[in-house]
């Protein structure tokens, strides 16, 4: 019997093994869950809330090229002319939207660790993927276990950062979430939040705070 032991530890400890194998392939199925190609085939609206401004506008991919955002408001009345031409621009070269590119560059591949599982998902620790981040920051992503998809991804200073000569951050948030367009609908991009604060050679402050977020989702069908 005793020497039966080292068998059954090694047999107890494969489960564990076999996990930290997979975590980088559940991390990639999570990913390819979400349809960042959504806009081909959904109309929502987006609502951008920085510092100064509310803007919400609509996006509906069955109008013409250059023409598929429509500006509604700003701060609750009216877009000015002004407004509209600097939306227009905006979202001409507007490239927030990078896909599954911009979630594999956030994520240091191989990186991934167990933190904790409930009945509906697993959490995950990771190292972010730009340089600099790994000592001062936290990082964090959730999986739904109902369909397999990323939930979220946060990553958050615990202490002062100094990414540059003379540039202090004291804040820095950067969190996406991910959800069903509709009830039955595919997962998608649901809210992007990006939050900076610290100081600039010890005189030029700055605070600023984006938050995009998608809702009204319709599917149009558009291929």
């Amino acid at each position: 019997m005793k020497g039966s032991w080292p068998l059954l530890l090694a047999l107890l400890a494969l489960p564990a093994a076999e996990a930290l194998e997979d975590y980088n392939a559940l991390f990639q199925k999570a990913v390819n869950a979400v349809d960042f190609e959504f806009e081909k085939n959904w109309a929502y609206t987006e609502t951008q809330v920085t510092s100064e401004h509310v803007w919400v506008g609509r996006f509906d991919p069955r109008r013409p090229s250059g023409e598929r955002w429509n500006l509604l408001t700003v701060d609750g009345r009216d877009p000015t002319i002004d407004e509209l031409e600097e939306y227009a621009s905006d979202k001409a070269h507007d490239h927030s939207r990078d896909g599954d590119d911009r979630i594999n560059t956030l994520v240091e591949p191989d990186s991934i660790r167990f933190i904790e599982e409930t009945d509906e998902y697993w959490l995950f620790g990771f190292v972010p993927g730009e340089e600099g981040l790994m000592d001062s920051v936290d990082a964090t992503m959730r999986v739904s276990k109902n369909g397999g998809y990323l939930e979220y991804i946060d990553v958050r200073n615990h202490k002062t950062m100094k990414p540059g000569f003379g540039v202090k951050i004291s804040k820095l948030i950067t969190r996406l979430t991910f959800g069903h367009a509709t009830e039955g609908g595919p997962v998608v991009p649901i809210s992007t939040q990006v939050e900076v604060k610290g100081r600039a050679y010890l005189v030029v402050s700055f605070n600023e705070t984006e938050v995009l977020r998608n809702s009204d989702f319709e599917y149009v069908g558009n291929e």
